[in-house]
């Protein structure tokens, strides 16, 4: 049985929402009264789930010879946990041994299993280091997730991909397609008769009509773009979110720069308003540059039966490198939680400045996204 708990969250409203009262309250919209949870479905992304070496040493288990990283979702496991469809890029193939970093990965598999049962339903597949270890590192990696999760975006052939994606699964009854593609492979040729999805106009259409015609209600683009470390879109990635937009996506998810990036809505031509989140910034890594060393959940909700965004809103995080309950491992710390309840972590003064200054940058990021008292559920076990 679970219990829930309430929690502050960083919200936007960016949608009227059915059955509520809105109120202007210093120019801001206020969406007043009660959600109907059952006709609501939740939606979480995250963004880049790295595997430097430092990180493969710190999960090893030397009794058993195998690796652990589900303590470093514990913290987020519980907002994870609330979503009904979670989705994160997997930015690793799971190739096998000999495991390495950067700049050509080889992880564990055990680093999907900490990310599915921290409660991520689809790993991503298509980004700059897919074909790091070749077409035996596309196969291994595409037979590990098979036996642990939806996933998509590098396929072991043209028929496979003609016959699997569309990614689209049904939540709460209605259609939801995930779509999936990148900018390069490092300038790694993808191998035949492998095929990895890449940035190209004409197959994101034909891909989202194929979705519409498989009944798809809710078409999501989770594209891998941008220019690391630029903690702002560039002209390339607005000029493709409007696209996208016209193209018939109704939500962008961007993913590359390792740095949070802005937020921001595009339209079609019908005034339909498309969010964008243009990077999410890194799930997990080894990376300490200001910026790199945290992500933010992005938690979009919709109505299943208008198939309309009701709100997004987000929730940034901290990765924490040292020891918590007697073990190094590298920690993904809620800020929210830290800052309410510094004493439940204790992971000193530096540690402690460095996640307050990237809750404090990421919130100027995103100050279209201001602070609200609006609360929401979290799920404990």
């Amino acid at each position: 049985m679970r219990k829930k708990t309430l929690f502050l969250l960083v919200t936007l409203v960016i949608f009227p929402l059915l059955s509520q009262s809105v109120q202007q309250v210093d120019n801001e919209h206020v969406i007043v009264g009660e959600y109907r949870d059952s006709e609501l479905i939740t939606l979480v992304f995250a963004g880049d789930i790295m595997s430097h070496f430092p990180q493969v040493k710190a999960a090893y288990i030397q009794q058993g010879d195998s690796f652990d990283y589900r303590p470093c979702f514990q913290y987020l496991k519980p907002y994870i946990a609330t979503a009904d469809l979670a989705v994160v890029n997997l930015e690793v193939p799971l190739a096998g041994k000999p495991y390495s970093g950067y700049p050509q990965f080889s992880a564990p598999e055990q680093l999907a299993d900490g990310a599915t049962d921290a409660g991520f339903d689809v790993l991503l597949t298509a980004n700059n280091h897919t074909v790091d270890r070749g077409g035996k590192g596309i196969e291994r990696t595409i037979q590990q997730l098979d036996k642990r999760s939806l996933h998509t975006g590098a396929f072991r052939s043209q028929a496979e991909r003609d016959s699997l994606y569309p990614l689209i699964t049904e939540v709460k009854g209605m259609k939801i397609a995930v779509l999936n593609c990148t900018y390069d492979t490092n300038g790694i040729p993808v191998p035949k008769p492998f095929v990895v999805n890449m940035i190209d106009t004409a197959q994101i259409r034909r891909d989202v009509a194929k979705a519409r015609e498989r009944a798809a209600e809710f078409v999501i683009m989770c594209i891998h773009w941008g220019i690391e470390y630029q903690t702002e879109a560039n002209a390339t990635q607005q000029e493709l979110a409007g696209f996208l937009a016209r193209a018939g996506v109704d939500l962008i998810i961007g993913s590359h720069p390792h740095v949070v990036q802005n937020f921001s809505v595009v339209y079609r031509p019908d005034s339909t308003q498309v969010p964008v989140f243009y990077s999410l910034g890194n799930m997990i890594s080894n990376q300490s540059k200001r910026g790199t060393n945290g992500g933010i959940l992005a938690k979009v909700v919709i109505d299943k039966n208008t198939c309309n965004i009701q709100y997004c809103n987000y929730l940034p995080f901290f990765v924490y490198k040292g020891n918590l309950q007697e073990r190094y491992q590298y920690y993904l710390i809620p800020t929210v939680d830290y800052i309410a309840r510094p004493q439940d972590f204790g992971i000193g003064n530096t540690a402690d400045l460095l996640l307050r200054q990237f809750q404090d940058d990421t919130q100027a990021r995103l100050s279209n996204l201001p602070m609200t008292l609006d609360k929401f559920t979290r799920t404990d076990d």
